[in-house]
């Protein structure tokens, strides 16, 4: 190749920066790869190019996305003391591993990863239009505020790898599809990990855009119910599956909207049947609303036509 051609190539855009690059070998604990980024920016491809490599990846995979459900239970809780003792014991068990958690600037803070054995992050970005038309696929979300929350969670995103100590390696989920033996090989290398021709063709093989099982399962889905009345109190709860985040509702009586609210209450038995954090219930005071025994009852998600089961009944009919 001539000078000017190796002049051009290297001015070619593969698309990702290695931040803060590795000083050496690991050591004696190993390592510990982290990947995160935003929803839907391609974190699930870059978890199971890890996989397919060998690195342990948790005990209770979801094999759609390769997220660890253990650990983002400890994570969403906050609950250090667990997350202290899983560390040690993965340390142990395997030296080096990893897991994958989006948005992981919400629950650990830069400094917390200094709990983890020479911590290697892994963050692809996306479009943020491409995120939000896909929010909105499959969250129900406004086109336009998935856009604007998409571009506001990158620039967080941003400014925590800004402040991390660890090396990281950021990755463009929209040149892995043009240059995708260049995105294995910065996986690959950022790792510290053995590439042969074989094993790079094998993981090109995974970047796949829009893979049909992944889009058929991907649609997120409401779960909530008008329990009943108690000692004055209309209870129920409302999650949206694989969402933290508390649901906005709105009551209406006799069709008209009369409240609106987050179910956002801590219920153990939702903790317990594995629904988030076991905050989504709610509790609405009736007596300040001096509702009709007869009045009908629903409750909606806000701005979408989705009903809790149990709504549409007569105040009288839930009991208390």
């Amino acid at each position: 190749m001539s000078a000017s051609g190796r002049q051009t190539d290297g001015m070619v855009n593969k698309g990702f920066i290695v931040n803060r690059p590795d000083a050496g070998a690991p050591g004696r604990g190993g390592r510990t790869f982290i990947v995160t980024g935003l929803h839907r920016s391609g974190t699930s491809l870059v978890a199971s190019v890890l996989r397919q490599v060998g690195i342990f990846m948790g005990t209770e995979i979801n094999d759609l996305v390769h997220e660890d459900e253990g650990i983002a239970k400890i994570l969403m809780a906050r609950d250090f003391a667990s997350l202290t003792r899983l560390i040690r014991e993965r340390d142990a068990a395997y030296g080096t591993w990893g897991f994958k958690f989006p948005m992981l600037a919400k629950p650990l803070k830069p400094a917390d990863l200094a709990r983890f054995s020479d911590p290697h992050i892994i963050v692809p970005f996306r479009d943020p239009v491409s995120i939000a038309v896909r929010k909105s696929l499959s969250e129900y979300q406004d086109s336009m505020r998935a856009l604007r929350i998409a571009v506001e969670e990158q620039a967080a995103m941003v400014a925590f790898v800004e402040q991390l100590r660890c090396p990281s390696l950021l990755l463009s989920y929209e040149k892995s599809l043009v240059f995708p033996g260049d995105f294995i090989d910065a996986i690959l290398q950022f790792c510290g990990l053995p590439r042969s021709d074989a094993l790079r063709d094998r993981l090109v093989g995974l970047i796949e855009p829009n893979r049909q099982d992944y889009i058929a399962q991907v649609r997120r889905n409401y779960g909530g119910v008008i329990d009943g009345v108690s000692e004055g109190f209309l209870h129920g709860w409302c999650c949206l599956t694989a969402v933290v985040e508390p649901v906005a509702l709105q009551l209406f009586v006799d069709d008209r909207p009369v409240l609106a609210f987050r179910a956002d209450l801590f219920r153990q038995d939702l903790l317990d049947a594995g629904f988030g954090t076991g905050h989504h219930g709610f509790a609405i005071d009736l007596g300040k609303l001096q509702v009709r025994p007869d009045a009908v009852i629903r409750i909606r998600v806000a701005e979408q036509e989705i009903e809790l089961d149990h709504s549409g009944r007569r105040l009288a009919d839930y009991g208390g």
